[in-house]
């Protein structure tokens, strides 16, 4: 079951761009479908990525068990020159374009302006609902409205999360007006770590998440996004429910995305197909608790490491075992480790000190053993972002010029 993912197996390139006409197949179960089907109003606003070929909205949103859609098929920055200027849509229709009739830094406001007007409907309508807001001004090359410009003192990246921190307190502040708040859950994630670029003013950091042994044994310089160390995969998770979580409460127990579908199932009594395989678990029980439970890890909960088809790396609970290891985006060839290099993650975050494979012999083949299955049972997708044609791109009524690629004799696109 998916939010926004796209299946392991399903090509070498890692995410959906403008001249790919794959996306994501319509038998995967979204938590909007699945909400949809339990009465819920749903809505997403901001950057879907999840696949659009020009004149195919089946690949939208709104074929995915969302009501409205209003944002942008992929990233902002996906654009010229190497692309098309990106399309904006409301539902199925395209507005506009993002440098042409759209500004994007006007997006913080246009997103800001849906996701209140969407709330304050449902509200007046008494109607349950799902708002999925996927923003993506912090992402490389940042974006925020000029009268953020200088608002901290950490360049253009703090202001463009100033400029975020600012739509997230617009939609809380609007759930506390109409009275919706203790009746309404806010999950704040993102969905990957930071992106390691040489200007670092335009870019997050890593922080403690820094991956010294590869640094210092591997030669990594680039252990962020993109890689399998923790500082491409940790990402912080905030949840909001007044008067059923308690402000300030702090859980250790280790989760991921996956465990959204059946968590919000769960606490919309919404049904799932009988059929689907879910690799996440319900938290429903942790955040009803009004408390985290005292135990720190469920110790049978496997997390399975993917970079592109390939799985890297593997944990349970403190313990993480490394079996292939390479940078974000480096060039570099993949290093695979036998035998496989193990860390305890609780207490060295930093992945510094290796432990001996032979002293944890018993946890090591645990997690073989899981993975093991893991690869037993594991049905690969069709592969998707492979399928590449420059016919995808959305280049109607554009020139040349303004597309970024030229159209040839045979009707494609050249970048």
């Amino acid at each position: 079951g998916n939010l926004t993912t796209i299946p392991p197996g399903t090509g070498d390139h890692r995410v959906v761009h403008p001249n790919c006409y794959g996306g994501l197949p319509s038998s995967e179960t979204t938590v909007a479908e699945v909400l949809k089907e339990s009465g819920y109003a749903t809505m997403m606003i901001g950057k879907w990525h999840l696949g659009y070929s020009y004149g195919k909205p089946d690949q939208l949103p709104t074929r995915h068990g969302f009501d409205q859609f209003y944002g942008t098929p992929y990233t902002h920055c996906e654009g010229p020159p190497s692309y098309p200027p990106v399309p904006l849509f409301h539902n199925e229709s395209r507005i506009g374009r993002l440098g042409m009739e759209i500004k994007t830094d006007n997006l913080v406001y246009l997103y800001n302006n849906k996701a209140v007007e969407f709330i304050r409907s449902q509200s007046a309508a008494n109607q349950s609902f799902f708002l999925y807001m996927a923003l993506d001004n912090t992402h490389s090359a940042v974006y925020y409205p000029t009268n953020f410009t200088g608002y901290t003192r950490r360049g253009s990246f703090g202001d463009a999360t100033a400029a975020l921190d600012w739509n997230v307190g617009q939609v809380l502040d609007t759930l506390r007006d109409l009275g919706l708040d203790a009746n309404t859950l806010v999950l704040f994630t993102s969905d990957n770590g930071a992106w390691y670029i040489p200007t670092p003013l335009q870019a997050g950091t890593v922080g403690v998440f820094q991956g010294a042994y590869a640094a210092k044994n591997l030669g990594y310089t680039d252990t962020g996004k993109g890689s399998t160390w923790e500082g491409g995969f940790r990402v912080p998770a905030i949840a909001w429910w007044p008067g059923t979580i308690s402000p300030g409460t702090i859980g250790e127990n280790a989760t991921g995305s996956l465990d959204l579908l059946p968590t919000l199932a769960s606490l919309a009594g919404a049904s799932l197909p009988s059929d689907l395989v879910l690799d996440g678990q319900d938290l429903s029980p942790v955040f009803n608790a009004k408390k985290f439970p005292t135990d720190r890890y469920n110790e049978s909960k496997v997390f399975f490491y993917y970079r592109g088809n390939r799985l890297m790396a593997a944990r349970s609970g403190p313990y993480k075992l490394h079996f292939v290891t390479h940078s974000g985006f480096g060039h570099e060839p993949f290093v695979y480790h036998d035998p496989p290099l193990l860390f305890n993650v609780e207490v060295d975050p930093q992945e510094r000190g290796l432990l001996s494979v032979s002293s944890a012999s018993k946890v090591v083949a645990s997690i073989i053993g899981s993975v093991q299955r893991h690869n037993e049972t594991l049905v690969p997708g069709k592969p998707q972002l492979d399928l590449i044609d420059f016919q995808a791109m959305d280049c109607d009524g554009l020139t040349a010029v303004q597309s970024g690629c030229c159209k040839s004799a045979g009707g494609k696109c050249s970048v």
